[in-house]
């Protein structure tokens, strides 16, 4: 199973915990996590410039979830897809990886509950799902 974490799950998961935290830790050596460089722009971007991480510490943060982790190349095809058009790279990025689901937070994404057969979770959606069904 492939999926794709967004930005915002990226940052909550790093900076603060919670269910994202749970998400991504489960996801980790259970299923292959697909990124792209805007998303990996946009973790920086945010930990760098509104929680005032060094880009060393935000690498390092990433570093531990790299071996479950195939970066895709985007080039823009999906657009106007989105409420938010921003988000419109987090649908491409999950449907050049030939990813089952998407783990957000972002309302404009869950608005949309699916896109080509590729699901879009909460963190705790994903977790009810998922975790529940391994055993975990």
């Amino acid at each position: 199973m492939i999926l794709v974490f967004d930005s915002c799950v990226w940052v909550s998961a790093i900076h603060f915990g919670g269910a994202p935290l749970e998400a991504l830790d489960f996801a980790t050596g259970q299923f292959q996590i697909a990124l792209c460089q805007p998303i990996l722009d946009e973790v920086h971007a945010a930990l760098c410039g509104k929680f005032h991480w060094r880009a060393t510490a935000i690498d390092e943060a990433l570093a531990e979830y790299s071996i479950e982790t195939t970066m895709v190349r985007i080039t823009g095809i999906v657009h106007g897809l989105c409420r938010d058009p921003k988000d419109d790279m987090i649908i491409e990025c999950a449907w050049t990886a030939g990813a089952d689901a998407i783990v957000t937070g972002d309302k404009d994404l869950l608005a949309l509950g699916s896109y080509q057969g590729i699901r879009i979770l909460t963190p705790r959606q994903f977790l009810d799902d998922f975790a529940t069904a391994s055993g975990a």
